[in-house]
């Protein structure tokens, strides 16, 4: 019988996740139409003072800072328990699973690196009330790498787990 494979702590953060999404939800209230995302790739100063002059006149700028702090607590959670799934698989299973793990520990580590140095350009824009060029375009530049790398840990554990399951099905009906 195979050892079993945890994966509880990426669940965790897939569940943190949805509280994070109702967070960032908040700031596009009322008549806002520039959500954190659109603060995440805005590759300019000036792009980043407009959405955050309309956050400011619409009341919401509180709302993007508790949404960017729930990110930056989330990012850890999320980025580390992909690291652990995939160390699982790749320490407890062997062939594709075995590569799949390696993957999506991978795929954890730069979510996580590459998450926290976007989300981290954002909140110091955000907490100084003024874009940056260089912070804006960092976190620009950050945000499809970081996108990737989640989409690919995300559906690697999914992939991993559904194939374990049946090969773990096929060893017990032999």
């Amino acid at each position: 019988m195979q050892e079993k494979v945890s994966v509880r702590f990426w669940l965790i953060g897939i569940v943190v996740f949805l509280g994070v999404m109702a967070a960032t939800a908040s700031v596009e209230q009322g008549g806002v139409t520039y959500g954190i995302v659109d603060h995440q790739a805005a590759a300019t100063a000036a792009m980043v003072d407009e959405i955050q002059t309309q956050w400011r006149e619409e009341g919401v700028r509180n709302f993007a800072i508790f949404a960017v702090i729930c990110d930056l607590g989330w990012i850890w959670i999320y980025a580390l328990g992909s690291y652990l799934a995939g160390r699982e698989f790749a320490a407890k299973r062997q062939g594709v699973l075995r590569v799949i793990g390696l993957v999506i520990a991978a795929s954890g580590v730069v979510f996580g690196i590459t998450d926290y140095v976007e989300t981290i350009s954002q909140f110091i824009q955000l907490l100084q009330d003024a874009g940056s060029d260089t912070l804006a375009g960092i976190a620009a530049f950050m945000q499809p790498i970081k996108s990737a790398a989640f989409v690919i840990a995300f559906i690697g554990v999914i992939i991993a787990l559904v194939m374990d399951r049946f090969a773990r099905r096929s060893i017990t009906s032999s």
